[in-house]
């Protein structure tokens, strides 16, 4: 059997925005408990000349369902205004379920169509380039620096919070599997 680009996009995208989604809920627990500020945490950034943490939200949301999305031939919102932590989250979860409405045949596209970027503009990719080179690496880079930023600040959270639930194939259908 071989992967599809279902197979190597929907399922790893939705496993890990709704770790990211646990995640926040945890944040936001930390702040509440006066260990650390909201604003500390919206504005914190790993380095001067990067963005701070809404930014690395918004970016993974773009590298995972805005793929998606793309790869469909259709348009995924942007996520804009996230100022606190619960809008970030509400974007999270909103990825999350546009992911679960995603079925494999939607993504039957041939993996070498051509897909245009963003930048350079006018350049385009095969569809699976765009998948594998473009899209997973940029979502990993930032979901990896929001938990980073996170962790760095102390919020308590572990490697089993960034993996999330483990998406196994049951009946034909992937479904999470807690592994406790």
């Amino acid at each position: 059997m071989s992967l599809s680009l279902y197979d190597v996009s929907v399922p790893v995208f939705g496993q890990y925005l709704a770790a990211l989604s646990g995640i926040l809920t945890k944040t936001e627990t930390h702040c509440a408990s006066g260990a650390l500020s909201e604003a500390a945490v919206i504005g914190s950034r790993l380095h001067q000349d990067m963005q701070p943490f809404p930014f690395q939200v918004r970016q993974a949301i773009v590298h995972s369902a805005g793929a998606v999305a793309t790869l469909r031939g259709h348009s995924y919102p942007r996520a804009e205004g996230l100022k606190t932590l619960k809008d970030c989250k509400a974007m999270v979860d909103a990825a999350v379920a546009y992911l679960a409405t995603v079925e494999p045949a939607d993504l039957s596209v041939d993996p070498d169509t051509e897909v245009a970027l963003m930048t350079p503009p006018g350049a385009k990719i095969g569809a699976r380039d765009f998948l594998l080179s473009v899209s997973i690496g940029h979502f990993f880079f930032h979901i990896t620096t929001a938990y980073d930023l996170l962790r760095h600040q102390g919020v308590p959270i572990g490697k089993r919070d960034f993996i999330g639930p483990l998406q196994v194939k049951a009946m034909g259908r992937w479904v999470s599997v807690h592994d406790e």
